[in-house]
């Protein structure tokens, strides 16, 4: 009797542990599922201490961003549907460049605002950029 409690018990331990692992695992997994591989970059409309938001996946250089619409992220819905002009909060890149957004259309033109963003790098858009982006380039 004892050893069948014994192996009940054993059994209902090894059970939590095993959950346990696979709730771990989980956890740590990457949360920027919207940028992963290729070479392309992601804008969201929120910073990453808003949690992200709306992505919108850039996979060519656009001189302005006022026809172009955030969708739905891993990260969820906030911002999807609006207009990516003047309204991303912060760049996810997967390009093996640099990326720039600017503050204007329809140039490539730093004279008033723009922020590079490193290669395979995440950033959140400095005060001058956040929801005054207009235009992205790589290279």
């Amino acid at each position: 009797m004892r050893i069948h409690k014994f192996l009940a018990a054993a059994t209902v331990a090894g059970t939590v542990v095993a959950s346990g692992l696979a709730t771990a695992g989980t956890a740590s997994a990457s949360k920027l599922a919207d940028c992963e591989g290729g070479y392309y970059v992601c804008l969201y409309y929120n910073s990453s201490s808003s949690g992200y938001g709306a992505v919108f996946v850039q996979t060519g250089n656009i001189s302005d961003y006022a026809n172009y619409r955030f969708g739905e992220s891993a990260y969820g819905t906030n911002g999807a549907g609006l207009s990516v002009k003047n309204h991303a909060a912060s760049v996810d890149s997967y390009y093996p460049g640099s990326f720039t957004v600017y503050y204007n259309s329809g140039q490539r033109n730093c004279s008033y605002a723009c922020q590079t963003i490193p290669d395979y790098s995440f950033r959140d858009l400095n005060s001058q950029m956040k929801n005054n982006n207009a235009a992205g380039f790589f290279g």
